[in-house]
């Protein structure tokens, strides 16, 4: 059995907590109420040179459209193709901006790993105190 100290498992666990805690900072620092809560994330798209315009939120639905009296003017196959070209336009801006909006995230593989290692050894440690609560019990039995 590989022989732990406390200050292996010591720097196990501040190793983990290290890795979390700049998402949970950023977690607490988003939740405060003393900031005014953020705008709501919109995707905007345009077609028709701008005639056509298209807002979507999250969720993929379409919150808005914005259709110039020009773009009446024209045939309804350019019409329908400029309203699909804005809605996939917004869709796509809006991907962009929740992507960019997400906090960076720790490398998973490398958390996985010290979490890993951390939980062989907290076992490895509990192994050597229930040895030592074994010993003192066989040396009462005893005397």
């Amino acid at each position: 059995m590989a022989d732990v100290s406390a200050n292996d498992f010591d720097r196990l666990f501040n190793d983990a907590l290290s890795t979390l805690r700049p998402l949970v900072a950023q977690s607490q620092s988003e939740s405060d109420g003393d900031s005014e809560p953020p705008e709501p994330i919109r995707g905007v798209g345009e077609a028709l040179d701008g005639h056509v315009r298209v807002t979507a939120r999250p969720g993929g639905q379409i919150e808005a459209v914005e259709l110039n009296p020009r773009a009446l003017r024209s045939d309804s196959e350019t019409l329908a193709q400029a309203f699909a070209d804005a809605s996939n336009a917004a869709l796509q801006d809006l991907q962009q901006k929740l992507s960019a909006a997400l906090p960076a995230m720790p490398d998973q593989a490398e958390l996985f790993e010290r979490l890993k290692e951390f939980q062989n050894q907290s076992m490895v440690q509990m192994q050597r105190y229930l040895q030592a609560i074994t010993d003192v019990q066989d040396r009462i039995d005893r005397d």
